[in-house]
């Protein structure tokens, strides 16, 4: 009994193992079959490619760089005197006037200590006409013998000492006028407040900032530009401002200034680009590129970039030959602008390339050409 379950187990075994034999069999045969049919098919039928023959033509490279925009002016404005502010009558975003008054101390305590410097100075005064009168009659009596050398000399030191007095009161007037001057916070220059530190009845300290003010009606945009690239800068240059915030909207620029020295340890230099603001469309701190031109490379070989084909980190194109195959090489470019690349080496004036579908293509694949072949 038992023998016969073996035979029946080995007779199961060996029907599936030829059933999964014929099934191999044929998923292999049809694979082989579609491989021919696919080979058959690229050798009859050539690919159809865009192409385009080579030319020349003026490139205009130009640098781009990441910035944000500065006002051309920015200050702190604070008080010059301790003192609880009265009134403060800007708010963000007003427009100030150069010498315009933004707030205002409370003037009682100066007040006060300007008419006890003028009181002072007035009884200094005094002292020194007492002094000066007691010196004129010392001095007479002298010339008679009548008071000693020692008594007018006395005299004369009270009256230099009276006119120090007077002197030093007058200062400390001018200084607590000055003071009571200074209770009214003034800007320096026109300009827009940006921000508003303090409230109306803080109490502020000698230069503790109330507000900000800058002139946004110019702004500056400054770039890091590296030491290979500053050589193509110069001072005067236009340049385009796009700001990404305005929908990449662009502005006329120029280069005005350039740091002589470099930014150790990274090697670069910041150049500084001004930018008229006078509708003031653009806003401080916005985030904008700018692009800086540089030297034309005119009648240079160039191709379409699209043309480019990367392999293993060269750049190549596919060159059409006179029987409409392809052959691939690789070159050696220049600059890269606005979609067009300088060509140094691997090609030439009047080929023909692949401009268009040439993920399709390998070397020695022969093409249909389509296209008007011009650049």
């Amino acid at each position: 009994m038992l023998t016969g379950n073996k035979k029946k187990i080995s007779l199961i075994i060996t029907v599936m193992l030829v059933f999964t034999g014929i099934i191999g069999y044929r998923i292999y045969g049809n694979v082989a079959a579609n491989k021919v049919r696919a080979e058959n098919m690229a050798k009859n039928k050539a690919v159809a490619v865009q192409v385009v023959q080579i030319g020349r033509r003026d490139i205009n490279p130009t640098m781009t760089f990441s910035a944000n925009l500065d006002p051309i002016w920015t200050a702190d404005i604070s008080a010059k005197v301790d003192g609880r502010i009265d009134v403060l009558n800007v708010n963000e975003g007003d427009m100030v006037e150069a010498g315009a008054i933004v707030a205002v101390l409370d003037v009682n305590d100066l007040q006060a200590q300007v008419i006890q410097a003028q009181g002072n100075l007035m009884a200094a005064q005094s002292n020194l006409e007492q002094a000066e009168l007691d010196y004129s009659r010392y001095a007479s009596l002298a010339e008679q013998g009548a008071v000693s050398a020692q008594m007018l000399d006395n005299a004369r030191t009270k009256r230099n000492s009276s006119a120090g007095q007077v002197k030093a009161a007058q200062g400390a007037l001018n200084l607590m006028q000055e003071k009571l001057n200074n209770a009214n916070v003034t800007v320096p220059k026109s300009g827009v407040v940006t921000k508003r530190f303090m409230q109306t009845g803080t109490f502020a300290r000698t230069g503790t900032p109330l507000v900000t003010v800058a002139d946004t009606t110019t702004l500056l945009a400054k770039a890091t530009v590296g030491e290979s690239q500053v050589a193509n800068l110069s001072v005067g240059t236009d340049v385009v401002v796009a700001v990404d915030a305005l929908s990449g909207q662009k502005f006329n620029g120029v280069v005005t200034r350039i740091s002589p020295m470099a930014a150790l340890p990274a090697r670069t230099f910041t150049a500084e680009i001004t930018i008229p603001n006078d509708k003031a469309i653009l806003k401080a701190g916005m985030f904008a590129k700018v692009e800086i031109p540089t030297k034309v490379h005119a009648g240079v070989l160039a191709i379409p970039e699209s043309a480019l084909v990367m392999r293993d980190d060269q750049k190549t194109v596919f060159v059409v030959g006179a029987d409409n195959v392809v052959q691939q090489r690789v070159l050696k470019v220049g600059v890269v602008e606005a979609g067009w690349v300088e060509i140094l080496e691997g090609v030439n004036e009047g080929e023909s390339i692949a401009a268009a579908g040439h993920n399709k293509l390998r070397d020695g694949v022969q093409i249909t050409p389509s296209g008007d072949g011009g650049l």
